[in-house]
């Protein structure tokens, strides 16, 4: 592995981990301003806003769901990544797709009510998803010439 690759890993897990990170605190907040004020106003939110099929009549089923999604998953990726291990990036790039789809089915349900909020959402799932499958790319790519180098085969001519 050279050094060039090395610092390219190291900036992918870095940014993941950051990213990751700025999720699982937002999304434990908004979770626990749910769950604390089911009715959604501490988060302009209203019972009205809600679709027929969520079951029971508030908001804190949405945040227990958004706790587990978006607050406890994003810590299992980080928590992976930081250790190395090679699911982390597929754990990444899959709370980053979930996070896109749960973000667009939500503007579908209550409209841009939080455009700024919601872009932001989009953006950083969209993010996480293309780290999570660069740095399963790079991580593949980096053991394959390990092994090659292991078994004396020149990958660089």
């Amino acid at each position: 592995m050279t050094d060039r690759e090395d610092g390219a890993m190291q900036r992918l897990r870095s940014l993941s981990l950051a990213l990751l990170a700025v999720l699982a605190l937002s999304g434990l907040a908004a979770a626990a301003a749910l769950i604390t004020d089911p009715a959604g106003a501490r988060l302009r939110l209203t019972v009205e806003d809600l679709p027929g099929w969520v079951p029971g009549a508030d908001w804190l089923v949405p945040g227990v769901v958004v706790a587990v999604l978006f607050g406890l998953l994003p810590l299992v990726a980080a928590v992976r990544v930081f250790r190395w291990s090679r699911g982390g990036w597929t754990a990444t790039a899959a709370v980053g797709l979930l996070l896109f789809v749960f973000s667009v089915a939500l503007i579908g349900v209550i409209g841009l009510r939080h455009a700024f909020v919601q872009a932001a959402a989009l953006i950083v799932g969209v993010a996480l998803t293309g780290l999570g499958v660069d740095g399963g790319t790079t991580a593949d790519r980096e053991d394959a010439y390990a092994d090659a180098d292991e078994k004396g085969i020149d990958v660089w001519s």
